[in-house]
């Protein structure tokens, strides 16, 4: 069982992350490579860290995530509390592997050859660029002559199994990195507790290696695409180079999603926004359609300029904080609630002894329904039947198609509904 801390992970120039971004847009890996800035986590980034983490303990002492709650994990640039959430994540993960494991084990009396956090490069490939990633859990089953690759997402941002170019990537690697076993076929899952889908959580795609083989072929061709894009960079004006090599569509955790001027033209284009001469924004003369079938298809573009907006204000920000005046915006410090320092805990309480230290110290606080139904098991969960709920959240617009939640009344209907 292979591992490595999955914080410290260094990603190749032609990263399996960023294969759907470098497919669609081949200028990504060069506007990248020379607008390189300091990498900075991002909360999310962060959380899904602590996810991968946890359930590295989970496989190394065969606990379960919820047993790690109230502690922290570390990363590059943040500490993240464990919280319910976190382990409930992290739980589904671990427990599909542990069931594939253990249902192969049921059938033939034998172990899986199984690789977590394993690296997957693809330097046999000879492409243009080094290139790679690394396999959340690799499992081979010899008897089935199959090779899974188990992706843990963390994200709420719904991810397709079906032609994951991402996922390929590390099935081809996963193939690379295992060389001389027997394998037909390779399985590449998703595993997104937080993201409902119409497929549920945990979904998965099959395919023979004769087929990933033939892909393999593309990919390739892919990357000599991109390598002929940054080649292009320093000899091609760059109005011109951007309109040849810059495709928007895969732009999400792009480092350049906040400077790409292809990404900004769209996103403008997108909201019918105009400049005049003076480089004032006008709204288009178009007419509105302010029909179902117009909502739509502004709902379906709207993540796209809402992504645009943020990324291009975590670029300012990133600007200003590397010393760029940007005329009339300013720094500011954030304005937080003051905490104890960590180690300063006995000395308040024994501070506060003098007095009456109730009146200081919070009550032990009472832990989660899920965490007590679990301390009390199956033969006595029954104590606290009905002492909890799940408040009502208001509601959510998504697509019907990538939800498996029961659809609602309105709220007109339900309110007629009630009168």
């Amino acid at each position: 069982m292979q591992s490595a801390d999955h914080a410290a992970r260094d990603h190749a120039t032609w990263s399996a992350s960023a294969t759907a971004r470098n497919w669609t847009c081949a200028g990504a890996i060069a506007l990248n490579l020379r607008n390189s800035k300091p990498e900075v986590e991002s909360e999310a980034s962060a959380w899904g860290t602590a996810a991968h983490q946890l359930s590295e303990k989970c496989f190394k002492t065969g606990k379960d995530a919820d047993d790690f709650i109230g502690t922290t994990e570390k990363t590059k640039q943040r500490k993240i509390a464990v919280d319910e959430e976190v382990a409930e994540t992290t739980q589904v993960y671990v427990n599909y592997v542990r069931a594939r494991i253990q249902t192969y084990v049921d059938e033939f009396g034998e172990q899986p050859i199984v690789h977590h956090e394993q690296a997957l490069p693809l330097d046999r490939l000879k492409g243009p660029f080094d290139a790679g990633g690394t396999g959340d859990t690799v499992i081979y089953f010899p008897r089935w002559k199959l090779l899974e690759v188990v992706d843990l997402k963390g994200g709420r941002g719904l991810v397709e199994a079906a032609d994951n170019k991402q996922l390929r990537t590390y099935g081809l690697g996963a193939l690379l990195a295992n060389r001389g076993l027997d394998v037909e076929n390779v399985k590449t899952t998703i595993v997104q507790p937080r993201a409902p889908h119409k497929d549920g959580k945990i979904r998965s795609e099959t395919f023979h290696v004769a087929d990933l083989a033939e892909w393999t072929a593309e990919l390739v061709g892919r990357m000599k695409l991109s390598k002929q894009a940054l080649d292009e960079f320093d000899t091609t004006p760059f109005a011109a180079w951007c309109a040849k090599w810059l495709t928007p569509g895969n732009c999400k955790f792009c480092p350049q999603e906040g400077a790409c001027p292809a990404l900004k033209q769209k996103a403008l284009d997108a909201a019918h926004v105009w400049f005049d001469d003076l480089d004032r924004p006008q709204i288009s003369n178009s007419p509105s359609f302010d029909t179902p079938e117009g909502l739509a298809a502004d709902l379906d573009m709207l993540d796209m300029i809402s992504d645009w907006i943020n990324a291009r204000r975590a670029y300012a920000h990133q600007q200003a904080e590397a010393g760029v005046a940007i005329p009339n915006y300013v720094l500011v410090p954030k304005e937080k609630r003051e905490v104890w320092l960590d180690d300063a805990e006995e000395k308040v309480k024994q501070a506060c002894a003098l007095l009456s230290v109730d009146k200081y110290l919070n009550p032990a606080k009472l832990k989660t329904p899920k965490q007590v139904r679990k301390a009390l098991g199956k033969a006595k969960e029954s104590l606290v039947a009905g002492l909890s709920e799940t408040p009502p959240g208001g509601t959510n617009l998504v697509r019907a198609d990538k939800t498996t939640r029961q659809a609602i009344p309105s709220g007109v209907d339900r309110f007629f509904t009630e009168v």
